[in-house]
């Protein structure tokens, strides 16, 4: 029994990951995919009666992933969750006894749309932007080797440098906080081969809101929306009708506001937009981040003859009880 098809190195889990076992003579086979960080069951398939099991363990895999925005200064931080590395074990099924086992090699798979090769910044969103004070941005980067970032912080004709090196390659999430740079005007992230972001620092405009959400190039982008256009409050009510009339049983609230970015090129837009489609969206706030869901369903990306902007709807994404209940 051996395996005949396993997906490359650094595949990315959102295409499909197919492996192939064949034998020699018929049996059923039990397929069991295991994360080999601590052997965890990740999911399991039997095939009855075959010489050859062929699966997509692209599926199973996608569930394991799970990302957390990062808090804290500026530097390197782990990329736990965000990248799964597992294997496959297959056996033959049979009455007495228990059959031989086949490992796969060990496989690590990254959270993006397309291939990546070293050395590469997984990112959706231009690579010059806008920061304002005291607010973070965080890049996923992807090297074969240690990196070591520089950043270049310029205010007037001041110059200064602090660098940040990783002991492994991989995938490494480098998050930059401007409150490290309080007399910054520009900021410049270089991270080698892997590349660079250019930062203007500006004042945050009265009543932005910063917008963080997963993006299909791996990583977690950050933008600032400058106007706040509207929040409503509403609140949703089951009622009952008893002896005493009308009742409310259950009374809860739902906050949704309409935030409108800037007039943006259709490049960023083009980045922008996939916050409507991303499966993990948060406020960024002073105190930490908070998971949202966004409620808009389209974008104009281009309008001819005309400047476009970005206007979505946001709602906690869970509903508050009132504390009447």
């Amino acid at each position: 029994m051996t395996f005949t098809q396993i997906p490359p190195e650094y595949a990315p889990l959102s295409g499909e990951l197919r492996y192939t076992v064949t034998t020699q003579e018929t049996a059923t086979l039990d397929l069991r995919i295991a994360d080999a960080g601590n052997g965890t069951l990740i999911g399991a398939k039997r095939f009855a009666g075959v010489t050859s099991a062929s699966f997509d363990a692209a599926p199973y895999l996608r569930r394991t992933v799970a990302f957390v925005p990062t808090t804290g200064s500026t530097g390197f931080r782990m990329a736990d969750g965000r990248t799964v590395t597992a294997y496959i074990e297959a056996q033959a099924a049979q009455a007495t006894g228990t059959a031989p086992t086949v490992h796969s090699p060990l496989r690590t798979f990254l959270p993006c749309r397309t291939n990546v090769t070293a050395f590469a910044l997984l990112t959706s969103m231009p690579l010059v932007r806008l920061i304002s004070h005291g607010e973070s941005d965080e890049l996923t980067l992807f090297s074969d080797e240690a990196v070591t970032v520089t950043v270049t912080a310029q205010s007037g004709t001041t110059t200064t440098a602090e660098s940040y090196r990783t002991a492994t390659g991989g995938l490494h999430v480098f998050r930059l906080d401007t409150r490290d740079f309080p007399e910054a005007e520009t900021l410049t992230v270089d991270a080698g081969a892997c590349g660079s972001v250019a930062y203007t620092v500006i004042s945050a405009p009265t009543g932005a809101r910063r917008l963080a959400w997963r993006s299909s190039a791996g990583g977690i982008e950050h933008y600032t929306f400058p106007v706040e256009k509207s929040e409503s409050v509403e609140t949703i009510r089951q009622r009952a009708y008893g002896a005493e009339g009308h009742l409310v049983a259950r009374t809860r609230a739902e906050r949704r506001t309409v935030l409108v970015s800037a007039y943006e090129p259709r490049a960023t837009l083009e980045g922008l937009s996939e916050v409507l489609s991303s499966p993990d969206v948060w406020l960024a706030e002073d105190d930490g981040y908070t998971a949202v869901d966004v409620v808009t369903e389209k974008s104009v990306l281009h309008r001819h003859g005309a400047v476009t902007c970005l206007e979505i709807e946001i709602r906690p994404k869970r509903k508050t009880g009132m504390p009447w209940n």
